[in-house]
């Protein structure tokens, strides 16, 4: 049996929390009926299978008004993190990918979905570094309340939080498994 590993100082920057709170704050933004992203509640309405969503056309997006990256993103979990009534989602970023120091920098990242493949095609084969990926696409850039970016053509977004209190948890840092599922059983 293979175990893959990831230290959890690495994790700490990926692992995050959304605030049910924060959402209703952003109430403003949503109107369905204009086509605008609507608020909602992870924990209660989101309707995506969380073994296959990090397999639906996902981007990941850093920064500020000043600057920011996004980049397609293919792993990741969603639940609830530490046993608590606390949403959560864990992505992953290779430290080589130009994305990642945007995620080291700023304290909130947002996920994206999009309906478009041509645009996480994209955002997965070319680098920010080479130029602005989200112009290239025609892509418009707007920022939630926490300034934290996001492209208004996304069909889904989710802001998430780093959750860097974890470093001072009593049990010390841990150590993030991944695991793949090889076996599940229930009696009908």
């Amino acid at each position: 049996m293979k175990k893959v590993f990831f230290i959890a100082a690495m994790a700490l920057m990926m692992a995050t929390g959304c605030n049910q709170q924060k959402q209703g704050q952003e109430q403003q933004n949503m109107d369905k009926e204009n086509n605008e992203l609507t608020a909602f509640d992870v924990q209660k309405a989101f309707e995506k299978n969380g073994f296959s969503w990090f397999t639906e056309n996902l981007l990941v997006c850093s920064g500020d008004s000043t600057q920011s990256n996004a980049m397609t993103i293919g792993w990741g979990g969603i639940g609830n993190y530490l046993g608590h009534n606390r949403p959560a989602v864990t992505v992953y970023v290779a430290p080589g990918r130009y994305t990642w120091e945007f995620m080291e920098k700023y304290p909130r990242f947002t996920i994206m979905q999009f309906d478009d493949p041509k645009v996480w095609q994209y955002m997965g084969s070319n680098s920010g570094r080479d130029g602005d990926k989200a112009a290239a696409l025609g892509l418009h850039v707007a920022y939630t309340e926490h300034g934290t970016p996001y492209y208004e053509e996304a069909s889904l977004v989710i802001e998430c939080e780093t959750m860097s209190w974890y470093e001072s948890f009593d049990a010390g840092i841990h150590t993030v498994y991944v695991g793949e599922v090889i076996g599940a059983w229930r009696r009908q």
